[in-house]
Order: structure tokens, then sequence, then C-alpha cells
């Protein structure tokens, strides 16, 4: 017998932290719950009705921890009820804590016995000290917060067994005190750090989410710089022509239209950017592939010739594709400049279209430049990467790939570094 009473109590023992610890999975897997749905996916809910979404959350933790109970003696029972009003108090204010004492006494009192007095004591001693702390709680630093949960659970352990004993005359086992006091504090400060940790991510989500509306404003910003250079560089180029005294009336009058042609398409960019949130295209029309890339050709050619870059075409006629002129002029365009600018000392660039087996258009734009080694090439595309150091943002290449995915066509580049570059753009005809 001797020998059998320590494997009772051991068995005992178990069976009281297996209905504690039960008591404090459920706890967490509905404020885990609580915290994803209703505050992450749903705060404008949760803004509206906090208090009454808390005292659900705290009234559902309650009962259930209330019909799982480890008996002390036939007048007292012991669970984890503590944590929701101690948390929910604190996290949802005075009138949340008055709510869910109230909510804690009527539900003791079915269970009867001396112990529903110790618990209204006890319960009602927290709640006053737990409206006194949820004033200043949420402003407490995170180790604060959680000394401040642990001294309150210890504080309603000593209450609640030092009544029990003088109040009742009912001692209860050391072993057991101590194992109900660890569970409650423990319980309490996993619960209390675990509400922490969410709702730091929370704020750090956010935080990323502002952080990614103010990059998409600077790639905005340093976007619309990259693509209004491209008609100002032209511009230029027929304005510095138009130095030369020997050219004839005509060719000057093409020269100042080109160039205020130019700058009527830089306005039009600015507006296009300014709506790069919609960028759906809504004014899609036929377009003549060789007579667009004729046109770009046509604008591009003097920064060709300031580069010593010799233009070479094979562009094959009746193709026509569906979308926006201006968007895919300045795709064409920015993909030609960056080949005249691999090229600072001269070269070819080769483009040509040809009318694919699949019903679609194949453009290719070939330079014999600088290239790119396996990891730009992996990058292109990528905002602020660009092979030309603080001269490029890399959105010029950004932009291209999104015109053309919005055209229901693809881009493929294929480089090797000092060997040059190959762009080929694939579109479906109409």
């Amino acid at each position: 017998m001797e020998q059998v009473a320590p494997c009772r109590l051991e068995i005992k023992t178990m069976d009281q932290l297996t209905i504690l610890v039960l008591n404090l999975i459920f706890i967490l897997f509905t404020t885990f719950v609580f915290q994803y749905i209703i505050v992450s996916k749903l705060p404008n809910l949760y803004r509206k009705h906090a208090k009454i979404l808390i005292v659900i959350l705290g009234g559902i933790q309650i009962l259930f921890c209330m019909s799982f109970t480890v008996i002390g003696s036939p007048d007292f029972i012991f669970d984890l009820r503590l944590i929701p009003v101690v948390v929910g108090g604190l996290y949802g204010g005075p009138v949340v804590s008055i709510m869910l004492f109230i909510i804690v006494a009527a539900a003791r009192v079915p269970f009867g016995g001396n112990g529903v007095w110790i618990n209204f004591f006890n319960m009602l001693t927290i709640t006053i000290l737990t409206i006194y702390l949820s004033g200043k709680f949420k402003s407490f630093p995170l180790s604060r917060k959680l000394y401040t949960v642990v001294a309150v659970s210890l504080s309603y352990t000593v209450l609640i067994f030092l009544m029990k004993a003088t109040v009742f005359d009912d001692l209860s086992k050391f072993q057991f005190m101590l194992l109900y006091g660890m569970a409650l504090s423990g319980g309490i400060f996993i619960v209390t750090y675990f509400i922490e940790i969410m709702m730091q991510n929370q704020l750090l989500h956010k935080a990323v989410i502002k952080s990614d509306k103010i990059e998409v404003v600077s790639q905005l910003a340093a976007s619309v710089s990259h693509e209004v250079r491209n008609p100002l560089t032209v511009t230029r180029g027929f304005l510095q022509m138009l130095k030369d005294p020997s050219i004839d009336e005509k060719k000057r009058l093409y020269y100042l239209n080109t160039a205020i042609d130019e700058l009527d398409r830089a306005e039009t960019i600015i507006k296009d950017y300014l709506n790069f949130a919609k960028p759906q295209t809504n004014l899609a029309s036929s377009i003549c592939v060789k007579e667009e890339i004729e046109k770009a050709l046509e604008l591009i050619l003097p920064y060709a010739n300031h580069f010593s870059v010799n233009i070479k075409k094979d562009l094959m006629a009746g193709m026509n594709i569906s979308g926006e002129a201006v968007k895919f002029h300045q795709c064409i365009l920015n993909i030609i400049k960056n080949g005249i600018e691999a090229m600072p000392n001269g070269g070819d660039l080769v483009i040509s279209c040809r009318e694919m087996a699949n019903n679609h258009v194949s453009i290719t734009i070939e330079d014999t430049g600088c290239g790119m080694s396996p990891q730009q090439l992996a990058k292109i595309g990528e905002p602020y990467f660009s092979t030309k150091a603080e001269k490029g943002t890399g959105l010029g290449m950004m932009v291209v790939n999104k015109i053309i995915q919005e055209m229901g066509g693809t881009v493929e580049v294929k480089s090797k570094l000092n060997k040059g570059t190959k762009f080929k753009i694939t579109l479906p005809l109409l």
C-alpha cells in the first residue's frame, strides 16, 4: 500500500495538469483565431465593436474553462478562468472587466458550495485591480506587461488558497497549490506574450505596407523622370541640328514640328504615369508594327548618330497588333535607346519583325554592346537595377515588361558579356 499511494498521487497530478493544459490550449487557440480573423482580416468590424467582441471571446473562454475543472474539494473548483478575465480587462478596459466579472460570477453559481463566495470576492478584487491597471497597461513595455500579469495571477492564487484555509478551514496540499500557481502564472504569461507578439506583427505588417506605398511613389517619380528623358533627348538632338545654318527651311520646319511633338509626348507620358495605378489599356486600337517601329527609328536616329551607332532594319509589312500606339512606341524607344547606350564607342543595332506560325509577330532588337552577365540578366526588369550605374534607374525595362504584358505579349532577353544583347518581343496579331 505504501508503494501504491505515490503512484496514485502521480496519476492524479497528471490528470490535474492535463485539465489545466487543456484550458490553456483552448485559450491560446481562440485568441489566435480572434487575432487572425477579427483583428487582422476584419479591422473595421473590430474598431467599431472591439469591447463587445472581447467580451464574447472572454465569455467563451471562461465557460470552456469552467466546463473542464480540477476538483480541489467538494466545494471548490480550479481552472484558468482568471486568464480571460485579466487579459480581456487589461486590453479591453473597465467596461470589459465588469462584463467578464459578471459572466464569471453568474457561471460559478450553479456549481454551488462555499467556493462561490471565495470566487466572488477574489474575482471582484482582481477586477478592481484590473480596472485600475487597464488605463496604464497599454503604455507599458513588454517586460513590464508580463511582470504585471504574472503578479496579478500570483496574487489571485495566494488569495484563493489563503481564504480557503482561513475562512473555511479547508487546507489544500502544497503540491496542488504549487501546480495551480505555476499553471496559472505560466499560462497568463504565455497568453499575454502571444497577444503582444501578434500585435507587434500586425503593426510591423502595417508599417511594411506603408513603406511599400512610399516605395511605389518613389518608383513612380523615378519612372516619370526616366520616361520623359527619352522625348527630351530626341528634342535636344533636333534642336542641336537647327544650329546648322546650311539646312533648308523645309527641314528646319520639320525639325521644329518634331521637337514640339516630342514635348507633347513627354506631357502625355506624365499624364499616363499619374494614372499608373490603373494601367489598363482603355484606348486600344490597331497598330501597324512596321510603321510604329519606323517612327521610333526616325526619332532615335540623331541619338544613334551621336554614339556612332549604325542602325539596320529588316521589317515585314502588313502586320497589325492591338494596343495603344503611344505605349508601344515608348517600349520600342526604351529598348533601342538602351541598346545605343550599351555601345558608347559605336556598333551595330539590328531591328527586325517577322510573322510567326502561331499568328504572332516577333520583334527582335539586337545590339553589339557590352552585354550582361547571367547575374545581371536575371535581375533585368527589377526596379532600380541598371547596368548604367548611377545613370540608370532600371525602371525603363520594368515599364516595357508591364506594357507588353498588358498587350498580351512576352519579352525575352538573351545576352552575353561583351558580346551584346538581344530582345525578343512576341505579340498576338489581329
